[in-house]
């Protein structure tokens, strides 16, 4: 009788392993394909585009940050006021929820939860008309203001369950120091929240940064133009030297990119400590 030997342990995880390492690879060879070929010229990308060639060609990065640098910056600092007007507009608005009582509290902050429904691509066009007749276009302020006020609804709703989770006492010992309301959120509650409004950050700059449509229907003006939006005039303008061109695309990632590398503990306790309920 011919005896059919099942796969010992050792072996089944060994498998599984493999499997995992196949797909690891899969998962991030597009990557590691761009920051190869952002290194080659254009002969060498066509004759060898799936590994490494020589020589190394660092001027294509040289190149293209000369290029991609105003954008850059317009897209620096879109992305950082636009982070502390979310951080500023939702922590007073969320701390409001938690801690105050009013006519239509409920049915106000499930209104702004209902926002979470509504894709972004259907507020286009109203979104579109009214930046058009308060003479936004053109303008940062096109983006600033929008930005900020898209990013509310998680931001309300991360710090309104944040707040109504930390202790009455707490609070309660404030007001008897002499604390009024400002206080209490400044000295109490938002140095508390440093995880969430980690979390709040790195959400709201995801958003402003890699946000494309928007600044494109609005803005026309070169000098203000983000750099999802320069990307475009890049393109035309190294459209057949492909290692300038992902040399740029890398360039573009690279900020987002490591803000996450640095903050993603941060990230993770924020996710965890918004979602407890009180």
């Amino acid at each position: 009788m011919i005896s059919m030997r099942k796969p010992t342990l050792n072996q089944t995880s060994f498998l599984h392993r493999s499997i995992l390492v196949v797909l690891l690879f899969l998962t991030f060879y597009p990557f590691l394909f761009l920051v190869i070929n952002s290194f080659k010229s254009t002969p060498q990308f066509y004759l060898h585009p799936w590994w490494f060639t020589f020589p190394i060609h660092y001027e294509n990065y040289g190149d293209a940050w000369g290029v991609l640098l105003p954008f850059l910056g317009n897209s620096i600092a879109v992305c950082t006021i636009t982070i502390f007007g979310v951080l500023a507009v939702g922590s007073v608005t969320g701390f409001a929820f938690a801690r105050f009582d009013f006519p239509g509290k409920q049915t106000f902050y499930y209104a702004i939860l209902a926002m979470m429904m509504v894709p972004g691509v259907l507020m286009l066009i109203p979104s579109f008309i009214l930046a058009s007749g308060l003479d936004l276009l053109d303008s940062y302020w096109v983006m600033l203001i929008f930005y900020i006020a898209g990013g509310q609804v998680v931001a309300i709703f991360l710090l309104r369950n944040f707040f109504e989770a930390i202790p009455e006492d707490l609070f309660s010992a404030a007001k008897i120091d002499g604390a009024n309301t400002f206080q209490e959120l400044r000295y109490v509650a938002l140095p508390l929240s440093t995880p969430i409004l980690a979390t709040i950050a790195i959400l709201t700059g995801l958003m402003s940064w890699n946000n494309f449509l928007w600044p494109l229907v609005t803005v026309s003006d070169s000098n203000l133009k983000v750099v999802t939006n320069g990307i475009l005039e890049f393109n035309s303008a190294y459209g057949s030297s492909y290692g300038t061109m992902f040399a740029g695309y890398i360039i573009a990632s690279l900020p987002m990119l490591l803000v996450i590398l640095f903050s993603m503990r941060s990230f993770m306790r924020g996710l965890a400590a918004g979602a407890i309920k009180s």
